[in-house]
């Protein structure tokens, strides 16, 4: 089973997000990103948080259309986001996308980007996706599909990367001890159209970014 969460942050190209979203068994909104599901014409499955982000039109709009609303308090533990996430595996989701959980608030947008390290110990495939990033993690091994050219990061977490193999890109590597803290993985190439990256002990993200 397969979710698409949509958060409050950024998401200036709204053609670009319509154009992927496709084939998801649930789409859920954390509580103001009802207001871009509203402007891209979609019907979520679900609106989440406080509700103190909604435009009063769309939320209107929602209610009339008999969309699930589940209210939670402004003071929690738990962002907005993350409550949505707990939804969506209570719901049997495998398998989690996330737009809109980048933007100014660095803040926000680290604490979205850790919450694919949470989803990966819990063997749920995650990655998030804005106009110019797919954000995936890794502690074992990946595939990312692209085309010649495109721009591949590989950037350890919390800790070293040992046994790091890079397969398909222009800088391959083989059981290459990467450290944490450094930014020799940045801005590989595609030479086809995919990669493949491993790693024996510790975690990477692993983006596909443009300019």
């Amino acid at each position: 089973m397969k979710s698409l969460i949509i958060a409050n942050g950024s998401m200036d190209d709204y053609d670009f997000y319509k154009n992927i979203i496709d084939d998801y068994d649930f789409i859920i909104c954390a509580d103001g990103a009802s207001n871009h599901a509203y402007n891209m014409n979609i019907d979520p499955s679900i609106i989440i948080g406080d509700l103190d982000s909604i435009d009063d039109k769309v939320k209107k709009y929602f209610m009339d259309k008999n969309i699930e609303f589940n209210k939670f308090p402004s003071k929690k533990d738990k962002t907005d986001t993350e409550i949505c996430i707990d939804y969506a595996i209570d719901k049997g989701s495998k398998e989690i996308d996330f737009i809109g959980v980048l933007g100014t608030r660095m803040d926000h947008s680290l604490a979205n980007i850790n919450l694919l390290y949470s989803l990966l110990k819990k063997g749920i495939k995650a990655r998030i996706i804005n106009e110019n990033n797919e954000i995936h993690i890794t502690d074992g091994k990946i595939q990312v599909t692209g085309k010649k050219g495109d721009i591949i990061s590989v950037i350890p977490i919390y800790s070293d990367a040992l046994g790091l193999t890079l397969k398909g890109l222009e800088y391959p590597l083989e059981d290459y001890d990467l450290k944490f803290g450094i930014s020799m993985g940045i801005s590989n190439v595609l030479v086809g159209e995919k990669c493949e990256i491993s790693v024996k002990s510790g975690c990477v993200l692993v983006i596909k970014a443009k300019d």
